[in-house]
C-alpha cells in the first residue's frame, strides 16, 4: 500500500470515527496491538502487511490512552511494545518511520539511557524506553496504526 493510500485511509477513518473490522479507535487514530516476541524492524514490517505503521504516539494524552488500550489488551507493565521512534540515524535526534523529528518523546526518566545500543522506542507499563531495535524478549509486540 502506498503512503498516499495510507494518509487517505487514515483520514477517512478519522472523519468516520469508526475503524475496520479487528482495529480499534484510540485517541481519534485506529490502532491494532500485534501479539508477539519479536524485533523492531519484523514489528514495523508487521504492521505494514496490513496496511498500518508502528504507531507515532504524539502527545502525553494520546500516551495516556495507548497505554490504557495496551493494558486492556491484557499486557501487563512488563511487556515491551513497539511504537515509532528511532535515533539509530543520529544519536538523540529521535525520528518517526517517515523520517521525520519527533515532537512528543515522553521520556520516563532515566530514559533515554541507552546510547547506540538501544535506538528504538518501546512501551513497558507506563514507561516510554529507548530499548535495542533486535530485542525480542519480554514480549515484545507491535502497536500498529492506520
Amino acid at each position: 500500500m502506498s503512503e498516499l493510500s495510507r494518509e487517505l485511509n487514515h483520514e477517512l477513518l478519522c472523519l468516520l470515527q469508526t475503524c475496520i473490522s479487528g482495529w480499534s479507535l484510540v485517541h481519534g487514530s485506529c490502532r491494532r496491538l500485534i501479539l508477539g516476541s519479536v524485533n523492531q524492524h519484523t514489528a514495523q514490517a508487521n504492521c505494514l502487511a496490513i496496511g498500518g505503521h508502528l504507531t507515532l504516539v504524539s502527545s502525553a494524552e494520546d500516551l495516556g490512552a495507548v497505554q490504557a488500550f495496551i493494558q486492556s489488551e491484557g499486557l501487563g507493565p512488563t511487556n515491551g511494545v513497539w511504537v515509532d521512534g528511532s535515533d539509530a540515524e543520529q544519536e538523540g535526534v529521535w525520528r518517526a518511520f517517515t523520517g521525520e523529528n519527533m515532537t512528543y518523546l515522553g521520556w520516563t526518566s532515566p530514559e533515554p539511557n541507552g546510547g547506540t545500543n538501544e535506538n528504538c522506542m518501546t512501551l513497558r507499563g507506563a514507561n516510554v524506553r529507548d530499548d535495542g531495535c533486535s530485542r525480542t524478549d519480554k514480549s515484545h509486540a507491535a502497536l500498529c496504526e492506520l
